[in-house]
């Protein structure tokens, strides 16, 4: 503080510091010397604990109200903020500030921590950043719904109901481990135990999963992923051939509210070395509140050449209407 602030704040409220400072006080600044070519000093009533550096400090205060100290203006600084009733008040709302202050510094190391280790997991693994074939987010609770953040564009995506094979990074051991959703922020790990995850945990989710023949996938069962694979494999292409997929039974499943009953087509195109072929896969799907649900799946595969060949699988005989 300057010459002229210190007398226009003569009788007011200043922070001061000592030599070497374990914590700032406050008090009133009731006089100030100013001799020429020598650095002001004031005498300042303390009244209370202003800022604590560290937590140890508190009991090793040298203060405790009331004295009356001599500070030089280098030392002393404009107050801002509330007096506190007593100087034990002041030293409790002092602890209360630093431990805002040491919980800020938590968060933020925790989050650069999850980010080393995410970079050395994908340096790890082989992964460039723009080859990196997954996306992440981070667990959060938006309006008392746990939700996933993606971390490049903040998209959000509700955890309850999602579709997705989801992997947790347990900073523990170090490594990213499959879980599926339960409720709130439990999940359970591929052995069955479960646990809760903190608000901020890092989830991945493999960006294929995010493909429409990928959802398709996984929305058919075994037996019928085996027929689609053996199908295929008749005809000479694999899944690296596709070029298409048209899916409807995505659209219908994220846009009904209340349907239980499905039914469509979806259309695969593949080419390989200047051949195609098509695949129509019709399907229905009954879903029950009370037991199994009743699943269809049709395959016709159609060749440019005229080749047709047909797989049809259903989990039991359709219901009667």
């Amino acid at each position: 503080m300057n010459r002229k602030e210190a007398h226009l704040t003569q009788g007011k409220t200043v922070v001061f510091t000592e030599q070497n400072p374990k914590c700032s006080y406050y008090g009133v600044l009731q006089h100030i010397e100013t001799p020429k070519n020598k650095i002001w000093t004031g005498k300042i009533v303390v009244q209370g604990v202003y800022e604590i550096h560290n937590a140890d400090d508190i009991f090793s205060l040298h203060y405790s109200g009331g004295e009356e100290v001599d500070v030089t203006g280098d030392k002393i600084s404009t107050f801002s903020g509330k007096v506190a009733r007593s100087f034990r008040s002041s030293t409790l709302m002092a602890i209360a500030k630093l431990e805002k202050s040491t919980n800020a510094n938590i968060h933020q190391l925790e989050e650069k921590k999850r980010q080393l280790q995410e970079n050395r997991l994908r340096l790890k693994n082989g992964h460039r950043t723009s080859e990196d074939p997954y996306l992440y987010f981070k667990l959060q609770s938006i309006e008392d719904e746990v939700v996933l953040v993606e971390q490049s564009q903040s998209e959000q995506m509700m955890l309850d109901g999602c579709p997705f094979d989801l992997e947790w990074l347990d900073s523990k051991k170090d490594e990213w481990q499959p879980v599926n959703y339960d409720q709130d922020f439990k999940f359970r790990l591929k052995s069955g135990k479960k646990v809760r995850l903190k608000e901020g945990s890092m989830i991945r989710i493999h960006k294929e999963q995010f493909e429409p023949f990928q959802i398709l996938l996984n929305e058919l069962e075994l037996p019928a992923k085996e027929s689609l694979a053996v199908l295929l494999r008749d005809f000479g292409f694999k899944r690296k051939h596709l070029v298409k997929c048209h899916n409807t039974l995505l659209r219908q499943l994220l846009h009904a509210q209340e349907e239980h009953q499905f039914s469509g087509v979806n259309f695969l195109f593949f080419q390989k070395d200047g051949n195609s072929i098509v695949i129509q896969h019709r399907y229905e799907r009954i879903l029950h509140q009370v037991g199994e649900d009743y699943v269809y799946d049709r395959f016709e595969c159609t060749s440019d050449t005229n080749q047709r060949q047909v797989v049809t699988y259903t989990n039991m005989q359709q219901p009667s209407k």
